[in-house]
């Protein structure tokens, strides 16, 4: 379960902030969009030290006798946390843009009624 647990925690926020920044993004009334953003920015940043941290005690495990080891799976775990971030970032900037070309669409709407 160790060696699956790094990613999962990665990809969380991700996934997170998929479902309910879209449930937040068309029904406003159940949560707030900038809520759920801030909540998953933070989130993503936490989780990606916590698996960080997870992946090198996996690591220190694997090689326990012998101390000396490679450090190559813990920059790729450091390179996918800050693709996810970015991926996150993404995520955030579409669904913002979306929310605001659905209000301005609703407000034109309701000027020329």
């Amino acid at each position: 379960m160790l060696n699956i647990l790094p990613l999962l925690l990665i990809i969380l926020p991700v996934l997170s902030q998929l479902i309910l920044g879209t449930f937040s993004t068309y029904k406003p009334a159940s949560f707030k969009f900038s809520q759920v953003t801030w909540i998953n920015f933070i989130l993503q940043i936490i989780l990606s030290f916590i698996a960080f941290n997870i992946a090198d005690y996996n690591l220190a495990k694997l090689y326990e006798p012998n101390t000396p080891r490679c450090g190559m799976p813990l920059v790729g775990i450091a390179v996918a946390c800050f693709f996810f971030l970015f991926v996150l970032i993404l995520i955030i900037v579409t669904q913002f843009l979306i929310k605001r070309w659905r209000e301005n669409k609703s407000k034109r709407h309701i000027s020329q009624n």
